[in-house]
């Protein structure tokens, strides 16, 4: 049932994907689910990104040429930093800034604000982390124009519609994704997506990233019972909130990973809709050949 500004709308479905990120149709249908770092129950934070324009390119590089020490890839500026810490210019749960380029000349995407302690399902905690992140993303954008090489004619161009959540639910699925299975590049016979992300856990409660890579050239498949939540019948779940551990969650989380188990999700839903099957009746041989002919990464 869904409330709409045209009145109340039904839809009676075969097959339902939740794709709202967060496991919310799912967790209503009585799926079980766990949330957080098993310690704690601590979810990763939350990040607003942002764009900035009339950045000079050619500036920045300059600097990081000049301190090598300062600048790794796409993040760094570990003493600046300190420095506008230190003089009470800069209030954030984090030690270093993140940034890319983007298609546009002169444009970088910054994704360095930090806000922990916070639950993406509750109204209360995501109100609190629009208001910290937007005044993070002010106290950033003004470091980065008083005090790093590049962006003294810099501004913010563009916020995101809304805040960045990066973890909640996880629904309990038929099987459970491992950080073991991530980081030992493991195979299953159910594929149905590939990932090759680092495990990436920004630190629930305040500073510091753990990085672990799989080895070069690997990458770990989903098998599609990750997708399928234990004891409901007309429900698959893709992106984020599919079955796995707070270590395995940290690298299937991102985009690319969860559009691939979307689609696979839809391949499932839409077979089992045509011949009439719950999806897990639904041959595994049958949505592989689907998802390949479709160009899905698969083995």
């Amino acid at each position: 049932m869904f409330e709409t500004k045209s009145g109340p709308v039904v839809i009676d479905a075969d097959v339902i994907v939740d794709c709202t990120g967060d496991g919310d149709i799912a967790a209503a249908a009585g799926a079980a689910y766990e949330i957080g770092r098993p310690e704690d129950g601590w979810t990763q934070p939350m990040t607003l990104m942002f764009r900035m324009a009339r950045f000079d390119q050619e500036e920045f590089a300059g600097y990081a040429r000049a301190h090598p020490d300062q600048w790794k890839g796409v993040h760094g500026l570990w003493d600046l930093v300190r420095a506008a810490t230190d003089a009470g210019e800069l209030d954030l749960p984090r030690e270093d800034i993140l940034f890319f380029a983007t298609p546009n000349d002169g444009e970088i995407a910054v994704n360095s604000t930090r806000v922990t302690e916070v639950l993406g399902t509750s109204v209360w905690d995501l109100t609190r982390a629009e208001f910290a992140a937007h005044r993070q993303m002010e106290q950033i954008s003004r470091f980065l124009r008083s005090r790093v090489p590049g962006f003294e004619r810099s501004y913010v161009v563009q916020s995101g519609v809304q805040v960045g959540v990066r973890e909640t639910r996880r629904i309990a699925g038929e099987y459970e994704l491992t950080g073991e299975d991530v980081l030992g590049a493991h195979t299953f016979d159910d594929a149905i997506a590939r990932g090759a992300y680092p495990v990436d856990i920004h630190n629930p409660s305040g500073r510091g990233t753990t990085l672990r890579r799989l080895p070069r050239g690997e990458s770990y498949d989903i098998p599609l019972r990750c997708l399928m939540p234990r004891g409901l019948d007309r429900i698959l779940v893709a992106g984020r909130c599919i079955s796995g551990d707070h270590v395995a969650h940290s690298s299937y989380r991102v985009m690319p990973i969860s559009m691939a188990t979307g689609q696979a999700a839809g391949v499932c839903a839409a077979l089992a809709s045509t011949r009439g099957d719950l999806p897990r009746d639904v041959p595994v041989g049958t949505i592989q050949q689907e998802l390949r002919a479709q160009g899905a990464s698969l083995r």
